[in-house]
């Protein structure tokens, strides 16, 4: 199994939580890392993961936002409706050939599970990169129907997970807005 990727640091050197260690059978180590949720990073010492279902069911808007700084910006808005979701972006400026997207609440579903399983909610709140220029930069701010909004932005530097997302965007049909802006 491959090892899991802390979303704060970046390191592999994750432990699932558990009590693993009073094991030494490498098929039990194996299962109990396999279905738990929860993980602790050795080198930041933190941990991560956990249900989701809860943030899953309490999602109201997603606001991912890219941009190269004083010109242009890429923004994708997931809002939920009674049939889905609604997804709202920069289809026309950038994308005219894409048109708006409608996620019924099957698809809607799958994305949450799937958007969560890369432990956004663990994410820092700022990703800086404090040798460069800050000349790119993005912001994911998650609503929900109960509890404070979810904010994490970054400048020039990108949580682990990053790419990963990108891809989700794309197996919904939906652009990579990580790519470079004019």
């Amino acid at each position: 199994m491959a090892p899991i990727i802390c979303p704060k640091c970046g390191c592999k050197n994750t432990t699932a939580v558990s009590d693993i260690k009073s094991s030494n059978d490498e098929s039990t180590i194996k299962a109990t890392q396999e279905k738990a949720l929860c993980y602790y990073c050795n080198s930041c010492e933190t941990n991560f993961g956990g249900d989701t279902t809860l943030l899953e069911k309490s999602t109201i808007r997603i606001y991912v936002n890219t941009y190269k700084k004083d010109t242009v910006s890429q923004t994708i808005n997931f809002y939920k409706t009674a049939a889905g979701a609604t997804v709202e972006g920069p289809f026309l400026c950038y994308y005219p050939d894409l048109p708006e997207l409608y996620l019924d609440q099957e698809q809607w579903a799958r994305f949450l599970k799937s958007f969560y399983a890369l432990y956004v909610f663990d994410w820092k709140h700022d990703y800086i990169n404090t040798d460069c220029s800050h000349e790119f930069g993005w912001d994911l701010k998650i609503k929900f129907e109960d509890q404070e909004p979810f904010v994490s932005k970054g400048s020039d530097c990108y949580p682990p997970y990053w790419d990963a997302l990108m891809d989700l965007f794309v197996s919904f049909g939906l652009p990579n807005i990580k790519n470079k802006l004019a």
